[in-house]
Order: structure tokens, then C-alpha cells, then sequence
């Protein structure tokens, strides 16, 4: 297996019923529903410019009332040959924040969208899990479906009010069968809150079971960073005024940041003024106030920390899939020109993007928890999006799909056999 040698940490919680309300009935192949819910960047985004668009010049409001074009990804080929195009873009990225509502939204004159919802269709960089997921036997809109959504928000109730028919439908499409919710990254986060959202009776009968790929349900130190540098998603003349909007104006840009019950107080920025002030994830406010984003504290403690003040279990049966053993930033050391400059990085255990602590945080919180069935499954070597893209980790994971669907079909025949005995 070479760098990916596998260790598997299962940790199975005994409980009276674990599978309650979750057992198909009779089940004649192990395909359950699979759901895909898709991390940040992995779902396509249109937008279509009204009238009321004013462009920051001219020849971004080229497109007004042409209607839909494709946003989300970028051409970068194109972007390129005409640099002039990624202010454009990055203006009709940005979202705008609403501090009376305490709300995001697109900019004046920019209506955007995810498309094709319900179909793995709108899904960016799941081609290989989609395609051997397929050669097994699955079928995009019949037992296979993507819930792609606009991933610069994070928790959106529109998104959950489409995500939970969803997964109704595709359990009714399929003989009232549970189904098998996959998600990765920042996918895992929504995942893991939509499922908290639902009354447990919900995720019983609904949810068979949860595989999550590189969840990280505590945030990540690198999402400081990119609060603090800005992000340009690789556009050449984007001003630093412009990358900065880009990561300040999306909801999302506070869901990565660290949270103190996984985090703790360890330094995870620090600056060279005179007391060398360091920050962990108890000072966030303060380290927001103090990169200039002070409009940013708000909805960090109204729509973000409540959420991440614990980590309770979901309460139906989870497998996360996690990388480890690769270099990850996990202390920024600014120096003489502040936040403006480039750190000094240190680094750490985890996938290269999540810092370990994070990736292990539902092991900690959620073994011995009593009902709580969890499997834990570690490749060392392995990247944050291999899960994705590396075709041994790619199969690991459609071989778990296929075993939570086995399992099902086990529970089927254990009860004909008992019907039978009566």
C-alpha cells in the first residue's frame, strides 16, 4: 500500500438498539442511496447581472441581462489572457453583509445559484468517486444524488429546506430505504449541523449512516491566515483590497476559523508588537479587531460560535475518513509589517489543510458516547482532497458505501430469519 498503509481505528459503542428505526426491511442488493454533499469550491455557481449591477468598470457589466453564465469555476486559461476580467470577478464573488439583518447576500444587481441540484452533475472534482461508484452499479438521480450548494455561506436555511427533501425523496425512490450520507470537508461541517438540525427520529429513519472525509468539525488555523492575507483563487491583477473582500465577505470565511473546544489555548498567530501578542481560538474577536475586520465579530459570535461550542454526536452511525502524517500550518508568526507581510509558518501533524486536531476531534468527543456507533479510518500520507482524486483512497471509500449497504441487507434477512421461526 506504500505511503498509504492503513490503520483503521474502529470504535464501536455498544447500545441496547443501535440500529433502531434504521433497518431496510427486505433489502435484494446492498445499494442504498448515496447523497453526496460537497466541500468548499466543489460545487458549481451561475450568476446572471439586473440592472441594478453597478460594475467597477465598464467591461464587467458586459454580461447585464444576458442571463445565466457560469461563475464558479474559473477559467483561469481565459483569466489569463485577459487579466482585466478577475476584478469583475471578484466583485461579483464578494458577497455583502447586512448588519441589521445579520445576513449575507449577493451585491446589489447579482443573483447567483448553485445548478443542478439532486444531481452529481453540479459537483466539481467527484468525477472519480461518481465514475467507480457507477461501475458499481449506482445511477446519477436514481440511487445517487448531489446536494451542491453555494459554499461562500455556510449554515443557510434554504439549503437545509432542499437537503432534507432530498434525502426524503431518494429514500422513497428506493423502497423506503435509509441512505448514505458522503460528505467532505467543509461538507462534513454542514453535514454534521443539518443533521443536528433534524429531530432524531428524522436521522433514524432517513440517514442509514455518515461518512465524512476530512471533517473538519473544528475548524482549521489556515482559515486565520486567509482572513488575515485575503484570498485571490490564483487570478493574476487582483489588488489586495480586492482578495481581501473575497475572504471577509463570505459567510464561509468564519466557519474555518479555530474553535476553542477543539483548539483550545494553544498560540496559533502571533505578532511582533510589543508584548508579542499571540491568539488562539479564545481571541478570536480580538484577532479579528485586530486585522482590520472588526465587522467581522458580530456574526462570528451571533451565527458561528454557538454552533462550534460543542460537539455533540449525531446520533446515527458515522465512519470519518481522515488523512494524517503530512506538514500542515499550525502557527503564523508575523512579522515587522504586521498582517500586510507574509508569516513565518510552523507546522504540524494533520492533511496538509485540516490540522490534526480537528480531523480527530469527533474520536475524542464522541467515543463512549452510549448509541454513538463510530469507525475511524487513518491514511497516513494522504492529502486533504485524495479521498477525491487518489484512486486507493477513492475505492476505500465505495468500499465502505458498499459495506454499510451489506450491513443492511444482513439486518434484512436476520429478520426474515426470526419471522420464519415464529
Amino acid at each position: 500500500m506504500g505511503l498509504y498503509t492503513l490503520a483503521v481505528v474502529a470504535v464501536l459503542l455498544s447500545a441496547s438498539r443501535p440500529l433502531r428505526g434504521n433497518c431496510a426491511g427486505d433489502v435484494d442488493n446492498d445499494l442504498l442511496p448515496v447523497v453526496l454533499v460537497p466541500g468548499y469550491g466543489s460545487s458549481q455557481l451561475e450568476a446572471r447581472l439586473t440592472a441594478a449591477y453597478e460594475p467597477p468598470a465598464p467591461r464587467c457589466g458586459a454580461r447585464k441581462g444576458e442571463g445565466w453564465f457560469r461563475l464558479w469555476p474559473i477559467n483561469h486559461t481565459a483569466m489569463r489572457q485577459n487579466p482585466a476580467d478577475a476584478p469583475c470577478f471578484a466583485d461579483q464573488m464578494s458577497l455583502v453583509y447586512d448588519a441589521v439583518a445579520d445576513d449575507y447576500g449577493d451585491a446589489a444587481g447579482v443573483v447567483t445559484r448553485a445548478p443542478f441540484f439532486a444531481s452529481t452533475r453540479g459537483l466539481i472534482g467527484w468525477d472519480r468517486l461518481v465514475e467507480q461508484l457507477e461501475a458499481t452499479g449506482y445511477r446519477d438521480g436514481e440511487t445517487l444524488f448531489g446536494a451542491p450548494y453555494d459554499f461562500r455561506y455556510s449554515v443557510a436555511p434554504r439549503y437545509y429546506g432542499r437537503l432534507a427533501p432530498l434525502i426524503e425523496s431518494a429514500s422513497s425512490r428506493n423502497r423506503g430505504r435509509p441512505v448514505v450520507l458522503v460528505a467532505h470537508s467543509q461538507g462534513c461541517a454542514l453535514a454534521y449541523q443539518f443533521l443536528l438540525s433534524r429531530p432524531l427520529a428524522w436521522r433514524r429513519r432517513f440517514v442509514k449512516h455518515a461518512v465524512l472525509l476530512s471533517a473538519a468539525l473544528g475548524g482549521f488555523v489556515e482559515g486565520m491566515n486567509i482572513l488575515a492575507a485575503g484570498m485571490d483563487y490564483g487570478l493574476p491583477n487582483l489588488a489586495r483590497e480586492a482578495t481581501i473582500r473575497l475572504a471577509r465577505s463570505q459567510q464561509s470565511a468564519l466557519w474555518r476559523l479555530p474553535t476553542p473546544i477543539v483548539f483550545g489555548d494553544r498560540p496559533l498567530v502571533v505578532t511582533p508588537d510589543n508584548n508579542n501578542t499571540t491568539y488562539s481560538a479564545h481571541q478570536i474577536t480580538e484577532f479579528l479587531d485586530a486585522i482590520g475586520f472588526p465587522e467581522g465579530v458580530r456574526p462570528y459570535l451571533t451565527r458561528v460560535l454557538p454552533l462550534w461550542e460543542a460537539l455533540p454526536p449525531p446520533m446515527v452511525p458515522v465512519t470519518s475518513m481522515i488523512g494524517a502524517g503530512v506538514s500542515t500550518p499550525e502557527t503564523f508568526v508575523y512579522g515587522g509589517d504586521g498582517f500586510t507581510g507574509r508569516p513565518k509558518v510552523a507546522y504540524g501533524d494533520g492533511d496538509g489543510n485540516i490540522n490534526m486536531a480537528s480531523l480527530v476531534a469527533v474520536e475524542k468527543e464522541w467515543s463512549g458516547v452510549e448509541g454513538q456507533v463510530l469507525k475511524v479510518v487513518r491514511f497516513p500520507g494522504a492529502h486533504h482532497g485524495d479521498f477525491l482524486t487518489v484512486d486507493f483512497a477513492v475505492k476505500k471509500v465505495v468500499a465502505e458505501i458498499h459495506e454499510v449497504g451489506r450491513s443492511v441487507k444482513l439486518c434484512s434477512k436476520t429478520g426474515m430469519q426470526r419471522r420464519a421461526m415464529q
